[in-house]
Formats: C-alpha cells, sequence, structure tokens
C-alpha cells in the first residue's frame, strides 16, 4: 500500500493517507510542507482525533457512496480535503483522504485505484462496530461503526469503534457516557466516550494515549506548565526560557495533542495523564 500512496502523491502532487473505519490510520505518503495541523496530529497517534472525525463525519464522509469534499476549520486545524470511501467486497473498509481540491481528471484518476487500495486495508480492522446507549428509556444498539448513529431521546452514550467480538468493552464505555451526560451539565446530551476528558481517565482509559506525540522536552515542558497554575512567567523562569521559546512549547503542545491550553477541560485532562504516567512508573515501590 505504501508504493500505490507514494505514487498517487506524486501524481497528484497532495498529500494522501488512509483511514481505517475506526478512524486509525492505516498508511500515508510523505507529506508535504503545507500539511494542515489535523492531519499531524492523526499521524503522530496514528488515529484520527474524535474532533476531526466527528467534523469528516458531519459532512457525509461516512455514508458517502462517492468523493465528498469536506471543507476547512480554522479551529481544528483541518484543511480542505477530499474523501473517498474504501469498498471491499461491497464492505466499506476505510477512506483515502486527498488534502486540497482536485480537478474532475484528478477524481478519476484516483477513483481508479481505489479498488486495490481497499482490498490492502488489514481485515482485522473492517468491522469495528459502536454500542449506543440510551439512559430512559433504557435502549441499547449496536451499529457499525460506519453507520449513522441513532436517534434516541434523553441522555445518551457512544463507545468508540471496537472490534465486534469487544461489544462488552464498548457497552461499558457507551454506559459510562452516558450517565455522565446525565450527571455533568458541561458535557453534551449525546455524549461520545472520546470527548468525556479527564473522565475517561479516571475510568482506566490509558494516560499515554492523551500525550501521543509529545517529546520528552514537550512533556516537562507541559507538566512544570500546569503545576505552576498556567503561569506563563513563572513557568519560563523555572525553565530558564525566554517566553517566546515556551509559548512556541505550549503552541506545539496544542497542536500535537488536540487540546486547546486555554479550555480548563484539556487542562484538567492532560494533567490528570501527566501525574498518572508518573505513577505509573512508581507503582510496586510501597507495596
Amino acid at each position: 500500500m505504501q508504493e500505490l500512496l507514494e505514487e498517487l502523491s506524486r501524481q497528484l502532487g497532495r498529500g494522501v493517507s488512509v483511514d481505517d473505519v475506526a478512524g486509525r490510520v492505516v498508511a500515508h505518503s510523505a507529506q508535504p510542507d503545507d500539511v494542515d495541523r489535523a492531519r499531524v496530529r492523526a499521524i503522530l497517534a496514528r488515529r484520527v482525533p474524535a474532533d476531526v472525525l466527528a467534523w469528516q463525519e458531519g459532512h457525509g464522509a461516512a455514508t458517502a457512496a462517492g468523493p465528498v469534499r469536506v471543507p476547512a476549520n480554522t479551529g481544528l486545524g483541518f484543511g480542505e480535503r477530499v474523501g473517498f470511501p474504501l469498498r471491499h467486497n461491497g464492505l466499506l473498509v476505510g477512506h483515502l483522504w486527498v488534502l486540497g481540491s482536485l480537478t474532475d481528471e484528478q477524481v478519476a484518476a484516483v477513483v481508479r485505484q481505489l479498488p486495490v487500495l481497499a482490498a490492502r486495508v488489514p481485515a482485522g480492522e473492517r468491522t469495528p462496530v459502536r454500542v449506543v446507549v440510551g439512559l430512559d428509556p433504557r435502549d441499547v444498539r449496536t451499529v457499525s461503526a460506519a453507520d449513522p448513529l441513532p436517534e434516541l431521546p434523553g441522555h445518551v452514550g457512544v463507545s468508540e469503534p471496537h472490534p465486534a467480538d469487544r461489544t462488552g468493552a464498548a457497552f461499558g464505555q457507551a454506559l459510562a457516557a452516558a450517565e455522565l451526560s446525565a450527571l455533568d451539565p458541561a458535557l453534551p446530551r449525546v455524549a461520545r466516550w472520546a470527548e468525556l476528558g479527564a473522565y475517561r481517565l479516571l475510568l482506566g482509559a490509558a494516560p499515554e494515549d492523551v500525550l501521543a506525540g509529545l517529546s520528552d522536552v514537550l512533556l516537562g515542558t507541559l507538566e512544570v506548565y500546569l503545576d505552576s497554575g498556567c503561569d506563563a512567567r513563572a513557568t519560563a523562569e523555572r525553565l530558564h526560557l525566554h517566553r517566546t521559546s515556551l509559548y512556541y512549547r505550549l503552541g506545539r503542545i496544542a497542536e500535537v495533542t488536540g487540546h486547546p491550553l486555554s479550555d480548563g477541560r484539556s487542562r484538567l485532562e492532560l494533567h490528570l495523564a501527566l501525574k498518572l504516567v508518573r505513577l505509573a512508573r512508581t507503582s510496586g515501590r510501597w507495596a
């Protein structure tokens, strides 16, 4: 697949990538200089961020029968791109994404490559499902990760995509999301597991996933910044940094993690993840 993507990227003069239906990055070409922040985040974490996935799905990517143009979103650092559904034996297995816009001739050239690319999406990634739980009345649905969510009343929770043989774990996520939606007014009525922030960590999610892509330098900078109450002056002094350099690092942290440091819930999730990672290094010392 890698060689096919590199050749397609060369022909189009655009960066291209393949994501499976669970939002995992399967493969990508070498990225051009103007690659957008959302794609960088996905490549570093090997997964499309939940907010980006929602933006793509909101423009019909999950149900499109043919090419779909998804417009730019400055807030997400998301540049305009064109998505092509990848189907193998009639089953949606993923999407090919091309950064920027395309001519009709370029679209036709891409379409000719789709069957070959679809056949190379790993088989284990082809049939993920989501579990959707409604609280009042209690309703549990299992749907293909590529399908639209069912319309349920009241507070609703939605799991991350899971293999079909792990619906038990998916149900746990969906139920927790629904219950937290009812308990915390800051959460939406239809709450996705990926949107629960620090609650996910308290419920056992891996803190490393929240911090994926951050170098040791950026991790250290982030911890000092949060420990200092987000006081830039105090942080710069503790790190012996010029404040301009500090702001650059903070910008990179927000870019890589997709967590704006101006948002209190994002700061809480990042801070908790840092401390859980540190705690894991000391596990067993007091046993």
